[in-house]
């Protein structure tokens, strides 16, 4: 490419859109260099084109040739993001409005292409799918360091309906582990309807174990096998499609303690109240007669 040429935007649908190149730029270590032309294997930074995203290419306006555009992995976990209308809003951040939440949600599509948000309905709450929990937690941190003060909800997984029946997506979960931690990964995973795909002890003291996992069976297991394992496990989950529903995963007997008003306690009330934290109706009601 070189400046000022008319070039053509090959879109994920087949449309083709003109644009001309303003400017070029080449990197050298992370500072830019402006340039007027382009050689092969160059990686550059291009101004002056406008609505382009992830997968589109662009090529000669005389003779498009545009290249297989890059697939996506769907979303298999939603959140609900929401702006904070607890007691204690407005303490944390300093962005704390709903057209703060949806500048910042809007910004980050733009760049984080595996992310999509859907309205809800409410101009206060939005519906952002992710590809898991932890992408999604993440964007949650990079927000609350940015200032931005929000509330989220339960992750809930992407479900489809095919051929008139229900699927959920399925990951390929694969962890390397001990020899003396085989026994407690294989049974928490499968109590969350994993099923072994296959198994490779490599001799040293580790075992590879790979499993095919329902995605909302992934919710929250990270932590669980960390605390089991000692800290020794590694583990990585892919996107392996979509699987029949599979039926309910068990889910932990405790809730979480959330106080809906300032107020003075004791160590000793809270002792006591902890032990009953078994869902959230008995959390309200509890917390509200302590």
């Amino acid at each position: 490419m070189k400046t000022g040429e008319d070039v053509a935007i090959a879109k994920r649908d087949g449309s083709f859109h003109k644009t001309k190149i303003t400017k070029l730029f080449s990197f050298s270590g992370l500072k830019r260099t402006d340039i007027t032309e382009t050689s092969l294997g160059d990686i550059i930074a291009v101004a002056g084109v406008e609505g382009i995203t992830i997968g589109e290419t662009i090529t000669s306006a005389e003779n498009p040739a545009p290249l297989p555009p890059i697939i996506i992995d769907e979303p298999t976990i939603a959140m609900l993001f929401t702006i904070n209308t607890s007691p204690f809003c407005g303490r944390e951040g300093n962005y704390v409005t709903s057209r703060n939440l949806r500048e910042r949600l809007d910004k980050e599509l733009l760049t984080n292409v595996s992310l999509r948000m859907e309205e809800t309905g409410s101009t206060d709450s939005f519906k952002v799918l992710g590809r898991g929990e932890l992408q999604l937690s993440i964007l949650i941190e990079m927000m609350r360091r940015e200032g931005y003060e929000l509330m989220v909800g339960k992750p809930e997984i992407v479900t489809k309906h095919i051929d008139g029946k229900l699927m959920e997506p399925v990951e390929h979960l694969t962890v390397d582990i001990p020899e003396e931690f085989v026994g407690v990964v294989m049974e928490h995973v499968g109590s969350r309807k994993g099923e072994v795909a296959n198994m490779h002890n490599h001799g040293y003291g580790r075992v590879r174990v790979e499993f095919r996992v329902p995605s909302r069976g992934l919710i929250g297991l990270r932590s669980t096998l960390l605390t089991d394992t000692r800290g020794t496990i590694v583990m990585n989950a892919l996107f392996a499609g979509y699987i029949e529903w599979q039926g309910e995963i068990p889910q932990r007997p405790t809730g979480a303690l959330i106080a809906d008003r300032a107020g003075l306690t004791t160590s000793h009330a809270l002792y006591n109240l902890q032990e009953r934290a078994y869902s959230s109706l008995d959390l309200a009601s509890t917390f509200t007669k302590a």
